[in-house]
């Protein structure tokens, strides 16, 4: 429709002004579909995703973002070329049948007009007279036929565009051209026509396949329907309601000790304001504690032996950090991964040994075995470094920015589009906000040598761009006063001015270039009695994958396709397990390794070994959501949890940590048990609950960019995995990791209707049919009270609001 409305612009016009606005409306038009046209499809090619150009609106057009689209360019133009190509050589036949079936939808128009004009040109010409047209020409009213295939036989000012005839003057067309003309063509063009709206009214009315039969550029502006509720829960069995009216918002706890002054972070203690509202977890109808569990016996002989002292956090997230490689292991999906492209899909023992070396860190850290046998001697034989590893942990959200704010908040990100977190209330205190909490407490001071009375110092460090996505406001957002980001170390006023590495990818830096701003806060923390907390996001392993000196070694046995990428990827997390060793190294250069609890959390994972995916960008695959978790301390023995976990139990764990080891001093733990209380995650140290008084323990995540997607799984029941869509020109999609571990096979339908009658096909079991339907309903609660907490007010809340009253 949208091409035979421009074969309409295009028409010859005489008004010069006219064909001039025509011009200008239908030129830029043109090239505008012709580069959405090519983005898309460049950008599918590159990354196995599509582009949603409803988010182009939500699109924060940063210096950092243009440049991350620029890398797509060399693609974009390619395909752009093709495109103009093809239309060089194709427009004119386009031009011709479009005309043609143009002038038959005109047909009947003008066999109406031929009835009408001879009653209505009598009253026109006795109120408006015309002027006699001139003799040698034709009457101006009087429209030329148009044929199919005539362009090759009219000049530009002859070409039969116009498509009123009156049959007034005689065709200049021989008869075998006149294709258009025949009744023959006249039924078959109407008849398909007809066929076209009968279908579309008998069409199901879907808003799947509204948006499906939408063309660019209207995607840009519709989006299929519209919807009354965050989750289209139609089809669900009407016993579910039992979340109704239910909210975790409250007035907030008080407490003796809360500074009466507003504090950042806990403004909702401001007393000022009583209408203020905070979530309280015992109000949440989905919050399970495990804080009246026990501390796990092996973590709590280490505690009560008083040997495991925390005086500084290092905080790590990891930058597209797969758990199945943090650490490698034999045999693992990954290996088989690097082990096929080989010949007789055998690695080469030289390769092995790569392979065996390539996560040794990760390795220390976790304690899982690898099933390589390597030399031990790169730790002073030391095999585990000690800590809590998680087995089976996801992360809140597949965005970064979204992800730093889950982990170093304890809060499950906003459901909305890239980073909008930093404009908006945070419902809980961020660990910086808590460590500045407990800065202020009466017994805190410098002047001693008991560091549990040291006030605390926060630091957020990366050696990239801190412009991408409004990174840079979200930063102090989060708490952190001091910084260090590519844009600081850049300056010819920093302290390590110049850099001494090449730029690795196009955010920035590789991580090496921190080396000395870590050891001086280290330095400056210790020289001034102050705790640090230090945290800190790789990058090296975001694509495209550089490492420094382009170092890179074989992995893979070809390097076709997404095989090179994997090869890159493979260095990349080398490097990145070479840093964590580096890091290992600075503490205990600086003798504060064993005081210093050392967390490790992947922001998100990648689908590259799985189905290409060079990014988790609208990408559902579980791949993209297992990450590693390690909370390790030296003096903790190496503990492995197999219950599911998500990262926004890392803060309520950290703090449960620091309590449980007597990390604090006296008001300081007096207040920091009262925090623990605050948070919606299960602390780590504790037995997992999974399930209690008929209630799951549900775990979110925000699928990038973050109001496309959501992906919901249940603790006690973690093999079934769930990803709603939140937007109309997605598919709902139901997996189970039991069976199918790298989701070979998903059950994809883009209703909950027709997935619920998919899965009880597949399984015929009422239990799992039940689950389904109550993720879907506690999915679409959970959406509108995530708005609530972070006071968002998108479209669809209002909507859903409305419906309800």
């Amino acid at each position: 429709m949208i091409l035979l409305l421009f074969r309409i612009l295009v028409q010859k016009v005489a008004w010069r002004p006219g064909a001039a606005l025509l011009a200008i409306l239908v030129i830029p038009s043109s090239l505008l579909v012709s580069f959405m046209a090519a983005a898309n499809t460049s950008f599918y090619v590159f990354t196995g995703a599509e582009i949603h150009w409803r988010q182009a609106k939500s699109f924060n057009g940063d210096a950092a973002a243009i440049h991350t689209l620029l890398t797509g360019l060399t693609g974009f133009l390619i395909v752009e070329g093709i495109l103009l190509t093809l239309s060089l050589f194709a427009a004119h036949s386009i031009h011709a049948i479009t005309g043609g079936i143009l002038h038959v939808w005109a047909w009947p128009i003008r066999w109406l007009c031929a009835r009408v004009r001879p009653h209505v040109e009598p009253l026109i010409e006795r109120f408006w007279p015309a002027k006699p047209p001139t003799p040698d020409l034709p009457d101006p009213r009087i429209y030329e036929q148009i044929s199919m295939d005539d362009n090759d036989d009219l000049s530009d000012h002859e070409e039969g565009d116009h498509l009123l005839n009156t049959a007034q003057l005689p065709n200049r067309l021989p008869e075998s051209k006149r294709v258009t003309d025949g009744v023959p063509q006249r039924a078959l063009i109407l008849g398909l026509f007809s066929l076209f709206l009968f279908l579309r009214f008998m069409r199901p009315w879907d808003p799947v396949y509204m948006y499906m039969s939408t063309t660019l550029p209207l995607t840009t502006v519709i989006e299929g329907a519209v919807r009354h509720s965050p989750v289209d829960t139609t089809g669900t069995p009407a016993h579910f309601d039992y979340l109704e009216q239910a909210t975790s918002l409250g007035p907030a706890p008080r407490w003796s000790w809360m500074s009466k002054e507003p504090i950042a972070g806990f403004e909702d203690w401001d007393q000022s304001d009583p209408l203020a509202l905070h979530y309280n977890p015992h109000d949440d109808p989905l919050h399970i504690s495990n804080l009246d569990q026990p501390v796990l016996e092996e973590i709590h002989n280490a505690l009560a032996s008083g040997d495991v002292k925390i005086k500084h956090v290092v905080f790590l997230k990891l930058e597209s950090a797969r758990a199945d490689i943090f650490p490698l292991q034999k045999d693992s999906f990954m290996y088989k991964r690097i082990a096929e492209t080989w010949k007789n899909k055998t690695i080469p023992p030289e390769v092995v040994d790569r392979l065996a070396n390539l996560t040794r860190t990760a390795e220390l850290f976790t304690n899982f075995p690898t099933g390589f046998e390597h030399d031990d001697a790169r730790f002073n034989g030391r095999k585990a470094y000690g800590g809590i590893s998680a087995k089976d942990a996801i992360t809140s959200s597949t965005y970064t920015l979204k992800s730093l704010t889950g982990s170093f908040c304890g809060v499950t990100p906003m459901v909305a589009d890239f980073n909008r977190e930093f404009e908006h209330h945070i419902y809980q205190p961020c660990l910086p906000h808590v460590f500045d909490m407990l800065s202020q407490q009466p017994d805190i001071t410098s002047e001693t040598d008991d560091f549990t009375k040291w006030p605390w110092h926060s630091t957020f460090m990366m050696s990239v761009t801190e412009m991408y996505d409004n990174q840079n406001k979200l930063t102090p957002h989060l708490g952190f006063r001091d910084k260090q980001t590519k844009e600081t170390i850049i300056k010819p006023e920093a302290k390590h001015y110049p850099v001494t590495s090449a730029e690795i990818n196009y955010y920035g830096y590789p991580e090496s270039e921190l080396r000395e701003y870590i050891r001086d806060a280290i330095d400056d923390a210790e020289r001034d009695h102050q705790r640090l907390f230090l945290s800190h996001l790789t990058s090296t392993t975001h694509h495209p994958w550089g490492v420094p000196n382009d170092a890179y070694e074989d992995m893979m046995g070809s390097k076709s396709g997404a095989n090179n990428d994997m090869n890159r990827y493979l260095n990349s997390v080398g490097y990145v397990d070479d840093w964590l060793s580096e890091l290992i190294d600075i503490l205990e250069e600086k003798g504060v390794a064993n005081e210093t609890l050392f967390v490790m959390a992947g922001d998100h994972g990648l689908s590259l070994p799985n189905d290409g995916g060079i990014t988790p960008y609208d990408n559902p695959h579980v791949g993209s959501f297992k990450v590693p978790i390690v909370i390790a301390h030296p003096q903790l023995p190496p503990v492995q949890i197999d219950t599911p976990v998500i990262s926004t139990q890392i803060v309520p764990t950290i703090i449960d940590l620091l309590i449980e080891s007597a990390s604090l001093s006296q008001d300081s733990t007096r207040s920091a048990r009262d925090i623990r209380s605050l948070y919606e995650g299960q602390s780590m140290i504790r037995p997992q609950v999974v399930k209690q008084d008929g209630r799951e323990a549900w775990h979110f995540t925000v699928m990038n960019t973050g109001g496309s997607w959501l992906s919901v799984r249940s603790a006690a029941r973690p093999e079934f995995r769930l990803v709603i869509p939140l937007v109309n020109d997605v598919e709902w999609r139901f997996s189970d990791v039991s069976k199918d571990p790298n989701e070979l096979s998903p059950i994809e339908r883009f209703s909950l209707a027709d997935l619920a009658a998919a899965v009880d096909k597949e399984y015929h079991d009422e239990e799992v049919l039940n689950w389904l339907y109550n993720a879907s309903y506690v999915t679409n609660w959970w959406v509108l009270e995530n708005w609530d907490r972070w006071r968002f007010s998108p479209k669809a809340k209002e909507e859903a609001k409305e419906d309800k009253s």
